[in-house]
This record gives C-alpha cells, structure tokens and sequence, in this order.
C-alpha cells in the first residue's frame, strides 16, 4: 500500500542536515546552531546523550563530569574506547565526537559540577540534560537550574527501568516537589555521623543497561527539542519504560506550593573578577553598592574550614566544601586520633585579603552577598572571559585544536 507523503526535492549530498530538514517544524537549523546544551553526567546516559546532540548538529555543547574512564565503562557508554582508561571521561567523549561532527564546539569541564564547576556554567545555558546516577546530584542540580531560570531534563535508568522528563524554572513541579522521608533519608546517606563525605567508592552506583540508557537518552534529547523549539512541554510529565516487560507509561507529578526549591536568584550581576585573583574584599566592594553594609558572602555549601585534633592540640588548615572532604580525612596523621571538623558557611570582611579560589569558590560561579537590602547573586564573570579555568578545556573540533586548562586530564 503506498503512502501519501509530502513529494521531497533530492537533498544535497553534501549537506548532512538535510535529511534533518525533511522533518517539518521538528529540527529548526538555526535553532539547533544557536543553542547552548550542557550534559552534566557523562556516563551510560551521557554518552548517549551527547551521541545525539552531536548527530543533531549542536554547535555549541558544555559537558561536565569528574570521573575517568574505566574498562567496565565500555560496555555501555558508545563514546569510550579501550585506549581511553584513564583519562577524563570529558576528554575521551570529546575525542570522539570529533568523529561524529566535526563542527562541534565543546566545552568540557573536569570537575565535581555540584563544587568545583561555577554555577556560571549553567547560567549560560538554553537547558540543561542530566546524565547522572546520584539522587543529592539530582536534587542539587534542579534547585539550581530553577533558581538560574534555565530548564533541565531529568534521565534515570536500572536495569530494564527507566525514566525520562522535564523540569521548567518558572511553572510546574519540580525534582523535589513531593519528597517523602525516603527520598531525604537516601540524600543524608552521603555523609558520614561528622558530615564528611563517604569513602564507599561505589556508593550511588546501579547497573545499568546499554539498551536503556539509549532509549531513555532518546527522549531525553527529544524532550530538550521541544524545550528549545517552543513546543508545549508539561514540566514534571514524563515517561516511564520497562523494556522487561515491555511496557510504557506517562507519570507525572504534582506541585508543592511550600516546596523549598521553588526560588529564583533573578537578576545576577555580572562582575570581572577571577576566583583565583580576586579577594572576599574585591567581591564585597561590588557588592556593597547593591546590598548595603555590612555585607556576606554566603557559600553554596558548609565548608570544612579546618581540623582541630584533641589528641595532640594540633590544628590544619582545609577549606574546602564538605561534600569534597572524606571522613577517612578526618584521622590526625600525627596522633591517629580522630579530629573534629570545623566548619563555614559565609564569610566576612574579617577575611578580605582571602582569594575566592582559596576560600573554596570555584571559577565562573555565581556567589550570594547578603547585607541589609537583602541577598543578590554575582558572577565571577572574568573567569569566562580568560583563557581558561582550572578545570576547563575548550575543543574547537572543527580546528582539531584544544585550549587546556591545568586541571582538565589531572588523572592521564
């Protein structure tokens, strides 16, 4: 039986997207080269993700991800090869979707996303798409993407399950809305009795099937096309699949009103200082004009400022976010004995020749100054304008060239 299709003109073959364009009012050109897509999570689901972002045609692909490559990772993630064990999963996917579309440009980022990537990597964004296999990820990421006002794409797989939906900043529910005792007792897991992170090095980790993470990176991808497009997209609907079975079906949740997450940071102003070069005095001079003095600079997080040990009196420096802090760290390496975190959440004018960096503030993020007309947020904007951050490569495929931050392939 024939079918009555729209009569098409023979695409160039020289133009890849042509075959693109046949699907009317569904791939845009100048949309697809215009936005700006991050994939935090370069895993099963990342891989796959940016599989088909870079088959798509975005141009412009900022991927975050700490970890490197293992050989149990080939089984299930299209971008690695044997050659790659050992090196940043950023770099290795980089390497090959230069394979793929030669016109990308990636930034890729080496980095823990939730302390050692600024939040000025996401602000940038038209949405973000999540990769990743940790719940307290999850529900960082999606009270910052809201409170930035940029949507995100939640994805999730174990075994045959999985999940993909959307989440929009400014209506609907979000990740967090209807969290039960459950959900909050497996984000505190993370942390040990003194609230230092975990040794447990595969905590958070589920197995996680190939044929899965393509379907659910799929509609994930789909899903960030009708974002971008300006199709109607319902926030916090989204699609279950059991390949087991098989078996499909829509879910959706509802919104808290008194949901915690549902803030908005509005306007960030945008300054040219650098994490690494810039003081707490610097950021609280910019700031002072806007919130009033005495003004704050409030972390993102409690930062273990230092050790102090009751065995041998003695104390160590740390600063460092407590997420990033094992308790293993925890034990004296004079004494033995155990010491005792002492932790920060803001700072002061008490600390004004401190550099941001060494306060634990990483480059390109957006930071809270509180004072007496309130709390606004600022960017340190002059880390996006430099070279390169310490976490950051900028590949250039088209020019096989690649600007190299000092941090980037810490563990090649």
């Amino acid at each position: 039986m024939a079918l009555n299709q729209p009569r098409r003109r023979i695409p160039d073959p020289r133009d890849r997207n042509a075959r693109l364009a046949w699907l009317d009012g569904w791939w845009d050109r100048s949309v697809v080269h215009g936005a700006k897509v991050a994939v935090v999570g370069v895993g099963a689901l990342g891989n796959e993700i940016l599989k088909n972002l870079a088959m798509l045609d975005f141009r412009s692909i900022t991927i975050i991800d700490r970890d490197t490559v293992e050989m149990s990772n080939l089984s299930r993630s299209v971008l690695f090869r044997p050659r790659h064990e050992g090196v940043s999963k950023v770099s290795a996917a980089v390497e090959t979707l230069a394979d793929l579309n030669p016109d990308v440009e990636v930034t890729a980022v080496h980095a823990d996303v939730v302390h050692e990537a600024g939040l000025g990597y996401l602000r940038e964004q038209d949405v973000i798409i999540a990769g990743l296999d940790s719940r307290r990820v999850r529900w960082w990421l999606n009270r910052h993407a809201r409170a930035l006002g940029v949507p995100w794409v939640e994805g999730a797989t174990q075994g045959p399950h999985g999940h993909a939906m959307a989440f929009l900043p400014e209506e609907g529910p979000c990740y967090e809305c209807g969290f039960g005792p459950e959900d909050w007792r497996a984000l505190d897991d993370v942390a040990s009795c003194r609230q230092l992170a975990v040794d447990a090095a595969a905590h958070g980790r589920v197995a996680t099937s190939p044929t899965t993470a393509s379907v659910i990176a799929a509609a994930q991808v789909h899903l960030a096309m009708d974002v971008l497009h300006g199709r109607p997209v319902v926030g916090g609907r989204g699609m279950l699949v059991n390949l087991g079975a098989p078996d499909l079906m829509i879910s959706g949740r509802r919104e808290d009103p008194d949901c915690e997450a549902h803030v908005s940071y509005g306007p960030v102003v945008e300054t040219p200082l650098r994490a690494r070069t810039a003081t707490v005095a610097d950021l609280l001079a910019a700031a002072v004009p806007v919130v009033g003095e005495p003004a704050t600079v409030e972390l993102r997080w409690d930062s273990v400022w230092e050790f102090d040990c009751s065995g041998c009196g003695g104390v160590s420096s740390v600063r460092r976010a407590r997420g990033l802090v094992r308790q293993s760290a925890a034990i004296c390496p004079k004494c033995g004995d155990e010491r005792r975190p002492v932790f920060r959440h803001r700072l002061d004018a008490r600390d004004g020749d401190l550099l941001l960096a060494a306060a634990g503030i990483p480059p390109r993020d957006v930071v809270e100054v509180r004072g007496p007309a309130g709390s606004r947020w600022f960017e340190l904007t002059g880390d996006r304008d430099a070279e390169r951050t310490d976490h950051e490569t900028r590949y250039r495929v088209s020019e096989g060239t690649a600007a190299r931050g000092a941090g980037t392939d810490r563990a090649r």
